[in-house]
Parts: C-alpha cells; sequence; structure tokens
C-alpha cells in the first residue's frame, strides 16, 4: 500500500500551509521553514521503516532521529513526569548545553528530545544524519588549540552542576559530548548507577585527549589531566580557573574586536515606546570597532511614563558603572559579581521611585534587561525578564537565555515539560523584572562564555522574538554578516522592519554584537604549565568560580528561595524531589491546605481563650491586650507588556 507523501507545516503560527518536505519557505506565506529535528533515547524504529511517518507526524531519518512535521502541535505527554525525566528539567537553565524533553512517542517508551538548531546543509536536510550533532572526539583532531581548551572549560563548568543531580558521569562518556556551533551538548544524560564519579574518571578520559592534543596546548592538556588523576586539583572551579587562565595566555596570540549597533522602534500599533537601548549612533557615521563592548537591551513594564523611565534609568545607570570597571584588573568572579551587584542597585533606583512616588501593584513601573560585555575572549551576560539573548554561528543559532516567566518556572520546578508548560494560562506572565521589589527578591541570570570563533550575538525583546521569528529568519538576515555580504547597521534595521511586519503588537529593540577573532601578525602563543600552575595555590582566583558560573547565574542547579508574592509564582522554590517522578498539583491544594491550618491555629486560640474568661487567674490583668487586625497581601501578578 503507498503512503501519501510526507508534509511540513508552515513554521508561522498565524499560517496552516502544509509543504513539501523539499521546500526551504512556505509555498503560501513565504515564511522560511524551521525543521525541528529531534533524538529519541533508544532506538525507536526498525530499519525498514526510515523515511516514514511514525504517530503520522514524526519523519523517521534514522533509528534515532526524527523530525517533526507538526511543530504547532503539543507533542504526546505523561500525566506524570518520570524521575529519569524530571532531572532534564531540573536542569532547564544548563539549556543549550543540555537537551530538553521534547515528548514521547505513542508507545509510551520512547522520549524525543530538542537541541535547538542543528547542523543542516542549505538544504535543510542534516549534515550529520546518523548522529544529529558531531562528537567532540571526531572534531578533536582538527580542532584549533583555543577551541580544545573551550570545549574543556565548558566541561569543567558542567561538571558541579551535573554531579549534584547524579548525572556527571555524562561528561567521562565521550560519545555523548557534542559540538554545536561554539556550544557544548550533551547528547542525553547517564544516571550515575554505578559507583561514585569523580575528577580523577575525568583525567583519564583527558589523558587519551592529550595524546591528539594540538601541540601548542599538549603540555598544558596532559599536566590538567595528570594533576586531576592523582587528586592534585580537586574542585571544579580550581579547575575552570587552570583553564581560564591558560585560555587567556593563549589570547595573547589573538586579536578580538567587536562592533556593536542597537535600535528600537515603538512599533506600528504602540503611540510610545517604552523599549531602550545601548548604544544607539545617530547620523551616518560609521559603526566603531573597538577591543571591548557593552550592549543592553530593555522592555519596560508599567505603561505610559513609567516603563520607559524605568528601561531609561537602567540603561543610563548600568552604562555608566560598567564603563569605569577595570576589566584588566579583576578576576572573571570578581567581574560576574561586579555585574550582580550593579543589577541589584539599579532594581533598587527603580524599586525606590516607585516606592516614592506610591505605585502600587500594577502601577508600579520596571523592566526586562538583557545585556552582554565583551571583553578580550569572554562574553558576560546579564539577563532579567523575557528579553532574550541569542549566540549565531554560521551552523547554528542557540537561545542562551531562559526566559524569567511561568512556564519556565514550572519546567525548572520538575512540573512539566517546556511546550506542555506553554499551554498554560498566563504562560508568559513575568516572576521577575527590574524595580518591581527590593533588590533581596531579585535573583539576576549572570552567564559567562569564551569566544573561540567570529560570531554574532543578538539581543532582543519580544516585540522580535515572539513567534519563533529568531528562528525563522536568523540565516536570512544576520547570517550574511558573517560572510560579508551585509553591515551589521542593516542588518538591525531590517530585523526592526521585519518585527513590525510581522509581529508589530508591541515596542521592538534589537541589538548586534559581531565578534571578530584573528591571529595577530607575527605573533606564536607562548604558553607553558610553569605559567598556569600558580593558580593552583591561589585560592583568590578560584574560591568562588563556581558559585559565579553555577549557583548566582541562570545557570542555577536549585531555585532561589524567594518566593514572589505572585500567582504566577505559585510553588516557587519548593523543594524538587529527585528519587521520584513528580505530579503536577492541582492549583486549589495549597490554598485548602493553608485555610486549614488558619482556622486550627484560629480555632485553637478561641479555645484558650475562653479557658481563660470561664476560669480566670487571680492574680492576671482583668484586660486583655487588643487584637490587631492583619491584613492579607493580595496576589497579584507582575504585569506583562501587553
Amino acid at each position: 500500500m503507498s503512503h501519501p507523501e510526507p508534509k511540513i507545516q508552515c513554521s508561522d503560527p498565524h499560517c496552516v500551509a502544509s509543504n513539501n518536505l523539499e521546500a526551504n519557505v512556505c509555498c503560501k506565506c513565504s515564511t522560511p521553514i524551521v525543521r525541528r529535528y529531534l533524538w529519541s533515547n533508544d532506538k525507536a524504529i526498525a530499519p525498514e521503516q526510515k523515511q516514514t511517518l511514525i504517530d503520522d507526524r514524526y519523519l523517521a531519518i534514522g533509528q534515532q532521529i526524527f523530525l517533526d512535521t507538526q511543530p504547532s502541535k503539543p507533542p504526546l505527554t505523561p500525566e506524570e513526569v518520570p524521575p529519569e525525566i524530571v532531572v532534564y528539567l531540573q536542569l532547564f537553565t544548563y539549556y543549550p548545553h543540555v537537551p530538553q524533553p521534547y515528548g514521547m512517542l505513542s508507545n509510551r517508551k520512547t522520549w524525543l528530545f530538542d537541541y535547538g538548531t542543528v547542523p543542516t546543509r542549505t538544504t535543510g536536510k542534516l549534515s550529520y544524519v546518523q548522529d544529529l550533532l558531531p562528537k567532540a572526539k571526531d572534531l578533536w583532531l582538527t580542532a584549533t588549540p583555543l577551541q580544545q581548551l573551550n570545549w574543556l572549560w565548558q566541561i569543567a563548568k558542567l561538571w558541579q552542576p551535573l554531579a549534584a543531580k547524579g548525572v556527571v558521569s555524562t561528561l567521562i562518556e565521550p560519545n555523548l559530548i557534542r559540538i554545536n556551533g561554539q556550544i557544548l551538548q550533551l547528547i542525553h544524560l547517564q544516571p550515575d548507577l554505578k559507583q561514585q564519579v569523580s575528577l580523577k574518571d575525568l583525567g583519564n578520559l583527558w589523558s587519551k585527549w592529550a595524546n591528539d592534543a594540538h601541540p601548542s596546548v599538549k603540555e598544558i592538556i596532559i599536566r590538567l589531566a595528570d594533576n586531576l588523576k592523582t587528586g592534585v586539583i580537586v574542585q571544579a572551579n580550581q579547575l575552570m580557573a587552570l583553564l581560564d587562565r591558560a585560555i587567556s595566555l593563549y589570547c595573547q596570540s589573538q586579536q578580538y574586536s567587536y562592533q556593536i549597533y542597537a535600535l528600537s522602534d515603538s512599533g506600528p500599533q504602540r503611540s510610545n515606546n517604552e523599549d531602550a537601548a545601548y548604544p544607539i549612533y545617530t547620523g551616518p557615521q560609521n559603526i566603531p570597532v573597538a577591543q571591548n563592548g557593552l550592549a543592553i537591551v530593555c522592555d519596560g513594564v508599567g505603561g505610559h511614563d513609567g516603563g520607559e523611565i524605568a528601561s531609561g534609568e537602567t540603561i543610563s545607570y548600568l552604562q555608566g558603572k560598567i564603563a569605569t570597571l577595570p576589566l584588566d584588573k579583576l578576576n572573571p568572579p570578581q567581574i560576574s559579581k561586579k555585574l550582580a551587584k550593579y543589577i541589584k542597585n539599579a532594581n533598587d533606583i527603580i524599586s525606590k521611585r516607585n516606592d516614592t512616588e506610591q505605585r502600587q501593584e500594577r502601577q508600579r513601573m520596571g523592566t526586562t534587561l538583557v545585556m552582554a560585555l565583551s571583553y578580550a575572549q569572554q562574553m558576560y551576560f546579564g539577563h532579567v525578564g523575557d528579553s532574550r539573548i541569542y549566540w549565531i554561528t554560521p551552523n547554528s543559532c542557540h537561545q542562551m537565555t531562559v526566559d524569567d516567566d511561568l512556564a519556565s518556572r514550572e519546567v525548572r520546578l520538575g512540573y512539566s515539560l517546556y511546550r506542555d508548560s506553554l499551554q498554560y494560562p498566563s504562560a508568559g506572565a513575568l516572576i521577575q523584572a527590574l524595580g518591581m521589589r527590593d533588590s533581596t527578591a531579585l535573583h539576576p541570570n549572570l552567564q559567562r562564555f569564551i569566544i573561540d570563533n567570529e560570531c554574532i550575538f543578538l539581543l532582543c525583546t519580544d516585540g522580535l522574538s515572539d513567534f519563533d521569528r529568531v528562528e525563522q529568519q536568523w540565516r536570512d538576515k544576520i547570517l550574511p554578516i558573517l560572510s560579508g555580504k551585509q553591515n551589521i547597521t542593516n542588518a538591525v534595521k531590517n530585523l526592526i522592519t521585519f518585527a513590525n511586519d510581522k509581529n508589530g503588537h508591541d515596542n521592538v529593540t534589537v541589538a548586534l554584537v559581531h565578534c571578530k577573532v584573528e591571529p595577530k601578525p607575527g605573533t606564536q602563543a607562548k604558553i607553558s604549565w610553569s605559567d598556569i600552575e600558580p593558580v593552583l595555590t591561589d585560592s583568590t582566583q578560584w574560591s568562588n568560580d563556581s558559585q559565579i558560573d553555577s549557583n548566582l547565574s541562570s545557570l542555577a542547579p536549585t531555585e532561589p528561595s524567594f518566593a514572589p508574592k505572585t500567582i504566577a509564582d505559585k510553588g516557587f522554590g519548593e523543594q524538587i524531589g529527585e528519587s521520584q517522578g513528580i505530579k503536577k498539583q492541582p492549583s486549589w491544594i495549597k490554598p485548602l491546605i493553608l485555610l486549614l491550618l488558619v482556622s486550627t491555629i484560629i480555632g485553637l486560640f478561641a479555645y484558650f481563650l475562653l479557658q481563660e474568661k470561664i476560669a480566670p487567674d487571680p492574680g492576671a490583668s482583668p484586660s486583655l491586650p487588643e487584637a490587631t487586625e492583619i491584613e492579607p497581601e493580595s496576589e497579584t501578578e507582575t504585569p506583562r507588556r501587553e
């Protein structure tokens, strides 16, 4: 029996057209086709089922690779999330390093995982048909010295959070470690079942890789592996500091340059613009190229005469403070701490103004924030709210921030898969924004990355990112910058125009950071173990590195203890069961428990008060203290931009 030819849905949620699998754009609306390739946790099909539709939806490319032909349709998910999947959800903020569960096949045994953009040819077909993503061990021989050090650095950064979740053995299994652009991705997580995994095991793996390391860094990697195996290096943050030092020394032979351009527009449906950006250049002058750079994008919350004040003051304060940072005299943890402090200070400036002007609840002004600070080979991200940062390389576009909204919070707590949580009412309600509360209630998301090749960072508000517009258009509207076919100014303007045309429901702000890396003419990398070894005993270089890059940042393995008083924050900060699956709790359970608890306390108080009236103590005062009525706090959501 012949089967109908598989079709793929249009990537635009407003279009329902079905397209030929070979199509690059929709036949009806000309929107670029976004192909979502998925990896299964087992070999789910027989070899003869290749190129057929599974569950009338997933095209089987291989025994473990599938193409979702109906990406706008919610996948099949279980009512109760099993424990082996909960750990992925708890590590959601480590995406794209850690894949996210996408859904399951109808056999209810096979899970599908999402890795974002994966390497494809111009036709949209996979570049790695068997593996989906290339293995690090297969690319190791041809990798540059900086790439090799960067991959090891990313492994070191992931060690502590994966160890805390009992899946750190993933990092010593070379077949599970993949490379996608400049990002190290894990094809799946491997539980630590057999024995305790330690850094000595990592040393054994790196010893094998060291044999094929680039000559200019081979000694460094050999000595790192030896010190891991012998127990000289005992902490992951100590290892990160050593690699930071090695990377810094190697990059003295590299020339880094950054070009930044930003624009903000009110959009076709808004009379005022609550967004703001830095830097915005006026006039026809050329965009300067600098060795370091700062880009900031904010999306104001709070309506007219509110949101624009919050976004503008935030940018003014942060730009002024960061401009005075002596980056060359601070180590990475110190820089990250300074950025966290400045973000909290900016929050308090707006919060105090709200208090002074007696703004309450939805009248309080606030703003989202994304910022990117480049310094030599390092890129620092700061993030609060649902504005986003994307990292674009010739073969990949990765969303690097996780929205501070209800949907993402439900995932981090292990309650729901992300695509499932997007179906909730008020899924996009913010759970934090600058200025809405005192900074003790704010948890800025901070990240740090190493840049090992030319790339672009996109910072934008949801006026552009809504409806997956970035995923649809990055190849056409941003990638030409890397090939020299478009300049950064025109790219930003085109993105603004596109957002107004295709979305148009909100203000839109876009900033692009173009990073270039070139060898310095006549310079060779001079790097030796003797230059790095002192870091082993200098705890000031690494004692807080793990905290900055894991706990304080959006890569935090645990939730903040603060529970904002909003409907969106139901259950925020609860302990997450790691030994059993977690079933989503009905929303009425907690209020009922609270009501019963309060009723019990009031009943007991009334009982003892009655006993005192019936049989008073002769020595006691005849009068009772006057009761104080406590007005309960109202539960309101942090307002989301309409």
